[in-house]
């Protein structure tokens, strides 16, 4: 297969802004095989590294050329910075390889596919065109009651002077409020998050937990745009962990060039 057969997704109020590229690459179109098919970008996954090496091929050729950058997604709050004027990545960074052990990454370098990686887990992307500075954040549930979402908006901030007014949201793909089952909530999830729990069920509303988080830190609800999409319930076009347990990881990229 080609590049052509990868299905990309995309934000609508991204798309508006023609110095970024962004995209959510369905789970079709790659190389992998068996309960990886196809486009599987999971480094720990446990697919053979030569299908998810080709995989990335196709989707640096879908993007632009460009290096991919992926972080060891832990599921902590590590936000990892790189500053244009204080970074050369031409000795640490090797393209395709797991760069930095994070879990959210902001930038303000051009040029550089910021890779999130996940199977049921949010991929927030965030983008402020005034300051030109980009973000990628990978919020599982860990993630988002450790307010991860929250924390680099604040990093946005502090360190590139970001205004939260001017920052434009997106939530990938992931598992919905239909599927988000916590049997063990009481112990996993603390009380002040309670609110997000479905009404008789022991089922979590993530996405509007992300989007209070968001909009706590100042960013206008009418910049977010969650896709609303459950990994869980369309396992045709995305991964989910949830469903299938031994499973690929499909990407969330974003750049700006």
């Amino acid at each position: 297969m080609g590049s052509s057969d990868i299905k990309v997704h995309e934000f609508d109020h991204l798309k508006n802004h023609n110095n970024i590229v962004h995209g959510i690459f369905a789970r079709t179109g790659g190389t992998s095989r068996g309960q990886f098919d196809s486009l599987n970008m999971g480094m720990n996954s446990g697919d053979k590294r030569s299908a998810i090496e080709d995989n990335q091929k196709l989707i640096i050729k879908k993007m632009g050329m460009k290096p991919l950058l992926f972080l060891n997604q832990v599921h902590g709050t590590e936000i990892k910075i790189l500053k244009k004027a204080e970074n050369d990545l031409s000795e640490s960074f090797q393209p395709g390889k797991e760069a930095y052990t994070a879990d959210g990454i902001i930038t303000d370098m051009k040029d550089l596919f910021l890779v999130i990686q996940v199977a049921d887990c949010q991929a927030v992307v965030l983008y402020d065109p005034e300051k030109r500075v980009v973000a990628n954040i990978h919020s599982g549930w860990r993630g988002s009651v450790k307010n991860i979402i929250g924390k680099c908006v604040a990093h946005m901030i502090s360190e590139f002077a970001c205004n939260s007014d001017n920052v434009i949201a997106g939530i990938s793909p992931s598992l919905g409020p239909c599927c988000s089952e916590f049997v063990n909530y009481k112990e996993e999830i603390p009380a002040s998050l309670w609110k997000y729990k479905i009404e008789d069920k022991d089922y979590f509303d993530f996405w509007e937990m992300s989007c209070d988080q968001l909009m706590d830190k100042g960013i206008k609800k009418e910049n977010i745009e969650n896709m609303e999409v459950c990994t869980r319930c369309n396992m045709d076009k995305f991964y989910s962990y949830r469903g299938e347990k031994t499973t690929g990881r499909f990407a969330c990229v974003i750049s700006m060039f």
